[in-house]
């Protein structure tokens, strides 16, 4: 005979329990609510409410002692352990699991795991669909999804990494539109002094050619609530530059585009930014004698009060432009450098790491950075460009004073010292820091 359990009908079918523990600042285990649990826990809600689930009811949990693996929610009846870091993973465990019954097994937390899974850095497969010599050191390359089918969305100012047949892992940025997923359209400089990425896409890389690139990530977007923008391109710089010129359009805002070249002649994209820019473009060709270039001082002076400005090109350029504005305030002046800057005198000394997921304690020598120390004790870390210029490597820290040598953080982010660049940046001497990893 049945119990009288099995007979009672159920209030909720579907029971989600989201740890949001909190422990004291700096607490070397951290805790799942400082890992994003309490708002990841509220992004479940909605979306679980928006998907109609009425018999799945989300709830608030303490500990449950899987920290370093965190955050963590557990399904029940199922249950189903899982992690998660963003929101298209939520979304992926309401789709797979709650709606379709499939477990998303690359997030689940098997019930002996005590270290996070390794992580692979996820690849699309592209086509080149076309290669184009804009000038003689610059090539264009038009990517196609391989499988068709448009490509991932991105906002103007994102770049890829694309993996040369030599293994290397080199950034570049979008410069088409981004309502046009399509394709994405690059730029590529031949460097004299390429370490080997763009020297191999000017030599190999022809029409109908097969590659891979990452997902598109953004350190240089566009402050949608200026009240203008003034754009800043020098040379390759306008890789990125154009793509925001494509959205400024679409956004109906105003904007000037300043293009700066040696000769017309040198000038990459240049009837398609003409086409993009029209009235709002000037194009200044100094001949190689930056005197002879952007009057930066009377630009910035005439723009209207509220008004942004964004420069990539050569680090001269950048400074120029970041000296020139000095007084905007350092939320108004967006720059992206393609290389990063000279050194500057760094004197390197040990320092002790401590990685919180995996209860590792590490000492950087002097003459290593954390990425390598790290990958030398057998742990995977995804990194690009390793110059601080990308933010790839970048990981939360939980506790100790960084000496921060990158080209992303802002000086606000840098004095809050939430967050570092593996690759380059280091602890003060000293110091002992406590990472997320």
């Amino acid at each position: 005979m049945a119990s009288q359990l099995q007979e009672t009908e159920l209030y909720y079918e579907t029971h989600i329990l989201c740890c949001c523990n909190q422990r004291p600042e700096g607490h070397p285990r951290s805790c799942c609510a400082d890992r994003g649990g309490r708002d990841f826990m509220e992004v479940i809600a909605r979306r679980v409410e928006a998907a109609g689930l009425s018999n799945v009811t989300v709830t608030e949990a303490g500990c449950m002692e899987r920290c370093e693996l965190g955050p963590a929610m557990v399904i029940y009846p199922d249950a189903v352990w899982y992690t998660y870091e963003n929101e298209d993973d939520v979304e992926e465990i309401i789709e797979k699991h709650l709606k379709g019954g499939e477990r998303v097994e690359r997030l689940v937390l098997e019930p002996d795991q005590k270290l996070p899974k390794p992580k692979g850095v996820e690849l699309l497969d592209v086509e080149v669909a076309g290669v184009e010599d804009e000038t003689a050191d610059i090539k264009s390359l038009v990517l196609k999804s391989a499988a068709g089918g448009p490509l991932p969305a991105f906002e103007a100012g994102a770049h890829i990494d694309v993996i040369a047949g030599n293994g290397m892992r080199r950034s570049y940025s979008i410069a088409s539109d981004p309502a046009d997923r399509s394709a994405y359209l690059l730029g590529v400089l031949r460097e004299p002094a390429s370490r080997g990425g763009s020297i191999w896409i000017h030599d190999n890389v022809k029409p109908g050619a097969r590659l891979q690139i990452t997902k598109p990530l953004n350190n240089f977007p566009l402050d949608e609530s200026a009240t203008a923008h003034i754009l800043i391109a020098g040379g390759i710089g306008i890789t990125p530059i154009l793509a925001m010129a494509r959205t400024l359009n679409a956004l109906d805002a105003p904007y000037q585009l300043h293009y700066c070249t040696r000769t017309p002649e040198g000038t990459a994209f240049r009837d398609e930014v003409a086409a993009v820019a029209g009235d709002n473009l000037v194009y200044h060709h100094d001949g190689g004698d930056p005197r002879q270039g952007i009057k930066l001082g009377e630009v910035l002076g005439a723009a209207p009060e509220g008004a942004h400005v964004y420069v990539c090109g050569p680090k001269t350029l950048i400074d120029a432009v970041r000296e020139a504005a000095r007084d905007w305030g350092e939320k108004r002046v967006h720059f992206e450098l393609f290389s990063a800057a000279p050194d500057q005198n760094y004197v390197n000394e040990p320092f002790d790491i401590y990685l919180s997921r995996r209860r590792m304690e590490l000492t950087v020598p002097a003459d290593r950075t954390i990425l390598q120390t790290i990958r030398e004790a057998g742990i995977a870390v995804d990194s690009s460009c390793e110059q601080g210029l990308c933010s790839t490597c970048q990981v939360r820290v939980i506790s100790g004073e960084i000496e921060h040598r990158d080209q992303i953080l802002s000086s606000e982010e840098k004095a809050r010292g939430e967050t570092m660049m593996i690759c380059i940046s280091r602890g003060k001497p000293g110091e002992k820091l406590v990472l997320d990893i």
